[in-house]
C-alpha cells in the first residue's frame, strides 16, 4: 500500500460560490501538494462521494450521450480546481528538461490553461506528479469528469437550462457566451468565471479537457474506465472551449480526439485519488 506524504499536503477550507445552481453554500476542502524546490502542485478540490445520472436528460443531446445511467461514487476524490496551467506545466518541463508547448503568442500565458498537449503528454504529467508527491494523480475517467463538472446539478448546463449570460456576468468563456472582446479569439486565464457547486472553475468552456476513457458511440461502461497507455483508440474530451458555441458547453456533451492529437483549444485537469 502506498503511503502518502501527509505532512507535505496543504489543506484549507473555502466557501463555494454555488448560488447559481440553487445549492447551499458549502465548505470546500482544497489540497495542494508541495513539489521539490518549493513549487506547488495544482490546487485540488475534494469532490464528495455521491451518485448522479450520466448523459443527456433534456432530449437535446446527441445519441452518443445516451443511454442515461446511474453511477455512484462510494469514495471522495480530488479534482483540479482549475485546468492545468502553463505555470503548472513549467514545473514539469523544467524538472524533465522538456520544451514548453506552444502558447500561440497570447501573452500572460502562465495563468492560461496549457494547450497543445496530447493525451499521452497529459498522462506523463500525472505520472510525474505522482512520483514527486507520493499521491496518486491521473486523468479523470469520463464519468468522474461529468460528475465533478456538474457540481451537483442535473441540468443542461451546470448552472441551469439556459445560457442566460450577459456581458456583465458571463458564466463561461465561449463564442456566444458574452465573453469580453479581449478574449474572443483565445483562452482566458483560469478562474475568471464562476465556480460550479463543487468549487471547480471552467468545466464549461475555455478549453476542451482530456479524460482517461475511450470514446464509444453509446455509454457501455467504458465511461467508468481508464484506457491503456498503448491503446490507440480515440479518447473522450469534455467541456467545450473558447472557440465553441454555447451548445457545446452542456454538461453531457462528448467529443473525441486521437491520443496523439494536440491543438490550441485542448487541455486537461487532473484527478488525485484520496486514501
Amino acid at each position: 500500500m502506498q503511503v502518502l506524504k501527509a505532512r507535505r499536503v496543504t489543506v484549507f477550507m473555502a466557501i463555494a460560490a454555488s448560488l447559481l445552481v440553487n445549492l447551499p453554500a458549502a465548505a470546500i476542502e482544497t489540497i495542494s501538494d508541495p513539489l521539490p524546490g518549493g513549487a506547488q502542485g495544482p490546487e485540488m478540490v475534494v469532490i464528495p462521494a455521491g451518485d448522479f445520472r450520466i448523459g443527456d436528460a433534456s432530449g437535446r443531446g446527441n445519441d452518443n450521450e445516451r443511454p442515461q445511467r446511474s453511477i455512484a461514487f462510494d469514495q471522495a476524490f480530488a479534482m483540479g480546481r482549475y485546468e492545468v496551467t502553463f505555470a503548472d506545466w513549467q514545473n514539469y518541463a523544467d524538472a524533465n528538461g522538456l520544451p514548453m508547448p506552444d502558447n500561440e503568442g497570447w501573452g500572460l500565458s502562465a495563468q492560461r490553461p496549457v494547450i497543445h498537449v496530447s493525451w499521452r503528454d497529459a498522462h506523463a504529467y500525472t505520472q510525474w506528479l505522482s512520483r514527486e508527491t507520493g499521491a496518486r494523480y491521473r486523468l479523470p475517467t469520463e464519468a468522474e469528469w461529468e460528475y465533478a463538472a456538474r457540481g451537483g446539478s442535473q441540468s443542461y448546463y451546470w448552472w441551469g437550462e439556459q445560457l442566460d449570460s450577459s456581458e456583465q456576468a458571463p458564466r463561461a468563456h465561449c463564442r456566444g457566451c458574452a465573453s469580453s472582446r479581449l478574449l474572443r479569439n483565445k483562452t482566458a486565464a483560469v478562474g475568471q468565471f464562476p465556480a460550479n457547486g463543487f468549487g471547480l472553475h471552467d468545466t464549461a468552456g475555455n478549453v476542451w479537457e482530456w479524460t482517461a476513457s475511450n470514446f464509444t458511440q453509446r455509454f457501455d461502461g467504458s465511461e467508468t474506465q481508464s484506457a491503456g497507455l498503448l491503446d490507440n483508440s480515440p479518447r473522450v474530451v469534455r467541456g467545450g472551449a473558447w472557440n465553441s458555441g454555447p451548445v457545446y458547453l452542456r454538461s453531457s456533451m462528448r467529443d473525441l480526439k486521437q491520443p496523439h492529437h494536440r491543438d490550441y483549444a485542448l487541455g486537461f485537469r487532473v484527478l488525485r485519488e484520496l486514501p
